[in-house]
């Protein structure tokens, strides 16, 4: 099937067709590759990038053509999955994501479950027999899209959530009834009225709009524009807009989303490394504010489904030749790659992967030279800790090292400290909000999250130290303290990290160090 515009790339059933990075970014690329494969992906399309451009230079109008191009692009997700936008008995839903030539991880907007409105959730209940999950997906549009598309503050919405959980007893929304869950999403569109002055739009046509310009527009949001600057991003056009057919992780018991690294990011070593939250979407553990599931947990529950992704990312890897980051989502018993790009890690982990995809056959000398381009083999020293006494708490490493330094509660406290010392970024969850908190931090410590989190990534991209869901720590922000257990330490106090083991310890304590000789005698017969 040919593509309908020079503007537009379709990938999934009947495509063929390859997507340039430059033009469709990174996302649109490989995900039409991975469709060529015959790797399960949902069906979509990607706007060019030239869109964003043409944006900007419009005081952020959209170009004329955008509504007509993503009409055809939802008129072939119709087709390939049989299902129709804006139908009040078999109602399709759309994801809209950004998709820079840059991988920025967690940067910019995504909005999920775009389509829904009071008729197409009678659809989605009337398709499912489920109107727990129609509910769900239903609250979760209306948070994500006040949020994203019009500012809204989210802890507007997290306030009635939690609410609705001590109401219920229960730790997670994941453990809502319907009947919950149908109120909150009452609630968040009677918010959405008090804050906009009208009500939630219900034309699907013009949510997919609304999301398309929020989509364009975060790529010039601060965290953005921070980002770019930290990491000496340069001449980049813009973002795509690749919009996909919703598939649900939050459709059940045997439901859930994830994201999988084919070999571990921060020691190198071969083997999937999972981290998956039942009965949940994809921001959910990307956005390092859920707990997850162990790997363990996904390995005994769904062997079949976690098999086929160990197959999927070993070849993935093979087919791109690097270490492969990947989301997912199961949706009662089938699996789905929503995104595979190269994965960021830390600089022993760089080492040891070129060296292992050079001696498996998968890269050549010169590949794994350019590989190790941007890493400074000279610093690279593994970190242990030496002491008997016993740690304030532990948490789950996401980052190896050991990092000390003076507690920061927030990320303008993390700027003034850090002209004074070193700093340690302590955090319920860390966002990507937080990035220039992250980039003068020796370490992050977050008290919920998951390893796989953005925040976490973008961590071990530079160099951080990094542990998360340590459940005994509590934050005081108003009293400028931090609870491990029974023990109090105040914001200005030291601690250490040590990403080794996940253990946190009040002072500093000795730290030994040790070269990886055997790496790096392999790296410099290469001539490096």
């Amino acid at each position: 099937m040919a593509d309908p515009s020079p503007r537009m790339i379709l990938f999934g059933p009947g495509v063929t067709a390859e997507a340039p990075a430059a033009e469709y970014g990174n996302k649109a690329a490989v995900l039409a590759a991975m469709a060529h494969l015959g790797v399960p992906v949902p069906p979509g399309f990607s706007l060019n990038v030239s869109i964003c451009e043409e944006f900007y230079q419009n005081d952020r109008v959209l170009p004329e053509d955008v509504s007509g191009l993503l009409s055809c692009g939802t008129g072939y997700i119709e087709r390939s999955t049989g299902l129709s936008f804006g139908s009040g008995r078999n109602p399709l839903l759309v994801s809209v994501r950004s998709g820079a030539p840059v991988t920025m991880p967690g940067v910019m907007d995504t909005i999920l479950n775009v389509g829904l409105n009071r008729e197409t959730v009678r659809g989605l209940i009337y398709r499912t027999g489920n109107p727990r999950f129609a509910w769900d997906s239903y609250r979760r549009f209306l948070e994500q899209f006040g949020r994203s598309v019009f500012g809204h503050d989210p802890q507007v919405y997290r306030a009635i959530i939690g609410q609705y959980r001590e109401r219920e007893g229960v730790e997670d929304e994941s453990e809502l009834d319907f009947h919950s869950l149908r109120e909150i999403a009452e609630q968040f569109e009677r918010i959405f009225s008090r804050k906009n002055g009208r009500r939630f739009p219900e034309n699907v046509n013009d949510q997919l709009i609304l999301a398309t310009e929020a989509v364009l527009g975060s790529w010039m949001s601060p965290r953005a524009e921070q980002y770019r600057s930290m990491h000496l991003v340069k001449g980049a056009r813009g973002t795509a807009v690749t919009v996909q057919a919703m598939v649900f992780g939050n459709m059940g018991g045997g439901s859930g989303a994830g994201v999988a690294f084919s070999r571990n990011p921060w020691t190198g070593e071969p083997g999937l490394l999972v981290d998956f939250k039942f009965g949940s979407q994809g921001e959910d553990v990307v956005s390092g504010d859920k707990g997850v599931a162990t790997q363990l947990e996904i390995q005994e529950r769904l062997p079949v489904e976690y098999q086929a992704l160990a197959d999927i990312a070993g070849s993935l890897e093979k087919r791109f030749r690097d270490m492969q980051d990947l989301e997912f989502t199961i949706q009662e018993g089938s699996l789905y790659i929503l995104q595979s790009r190269s994965g960021k890690r830390a600089p022993y982990a760089a080492l040891r992967i070129a060296v292992d995809l050079w001696k498996e056959g998968v890269i050549t000398i010169d590949q794994a030279r350019m590989m190790l381009e941007d890493v400074d083999l000279d610093h690279i020293v593994l970190r242990g800790v030496r002491t008997s006494d016993p740690p304030l708490a532990t948490g789950i490493s996401a980052s190896s090292g050991v990092a000390s330094g003076k507690i920061a509660l927030n990320v303008d406290q993390a700027l003034q400290f850090s002209g004074e010392g070193s700093v340690i970024l302590v955090r319920e969850t860390a966002s990507p909000d937080d990035i220039q908190g992250i980039g003068v931090a020796e370490g992050i410590l977050t008290s919920r999250g998951a390893r796989t989190s953005h925040a976490a990534v973008v961590a071990r991209q530079m160099g951080k130290v990094c542990i998360v869901n340590c459940t005994d720590l509590s934050i005081d922000i108003r009293r400028h303290l931090c609870r491990f257990g029974s023990r109090v330490v105040y914001e200005g106090d030291t601690i250490t990290l040590d990403g080794e083991t996940g253990a946190v310890y009040s002072g500093t304590v000795e730290v030994t160090l040790e070269r990886p000789e055997a790496l790096l005698s392999v790296v410099r017969s290469w001539g490096l």
